[in-house]
């Protein structure tokens, strides 16, 4: 009894996301699919080992990514780019913003534009109803500058007061009551 895990909430419905999933060890095609994310990540992770010294390097080893990702038809993240390049994201993320030094001048921009491509990605997804739409919200806020904005302008209407207004208001501030 105290071993046992509560698979249903109220009604006998998996209404808790939690409780959705069954566990991994349970399920053989969660397991295979367990395996084969593990596989594809550590592959880029022993690519990384040798991770990219130059803009040229950067170019080939993001070129040779996108190519792998899409010959072993797995989703291109963030994550495995990082990993596929030997860096950790703090590093990349630093390139793409100019905050640490790249390789040259033009690292930054390398970065930006196989990011744009991820972007792009996830947009394609999220409109196709793929992947979630607050899955999509978090990645593009978090991954790719993406933010929730409104701008605001504020122009004043008012007049500017002259020496008179100010004298009434004197007078008025006078006459209230004091404590």
């Amino acid at each position: 009894m105290g071993n046992e895990i509560k698979k249903t909430g109220t009604g006998g419905k998996y209404n808790f996301p939690n409780a959705r999933m069954k566990l991994i060890e349970q399920d053989d095609e969660k397991r295979a699919f367990m395996a084969k994310l593990i596989e594809n990540n550590l592959a880029f992770f022993n690519v990384g080992l040798n991770p990219v010294k130059s803009d040229e390097e950067l170019c080939e080893r993001l070129n040779f990514f996108f190519s792998e990702c899409a010959r072993t038809q797995q989703l291109p993240t963030v994550e495995k780019m990082c990993n596929c390049l030997g860096y950790d994201r703090t590093t990349v993320f630093g390139w793409e913003s100019g905050h640490t030094g790249g390789f040259s001048s033009a690292t930054s921009n390398i970065i930006k534009k196989a990011k744009q491509i991820l972007a792009s990605m996830d947009a394609e997804l999220a409109a196709e109803g793929k992947i979630q739409p607050v899955i999509y919200l978090f990645r593009s806020k978090n991954f790719y500058g993406m933010k929730d904005q409104q701008d605001l302008v504020l122009t004043p209407n008012t007049q500017r007061l002259s020496d008179s207004d100010y004298q009434e208001i004197a007078e008025k501030y006078k006459q209230l009551p004091t404590m």
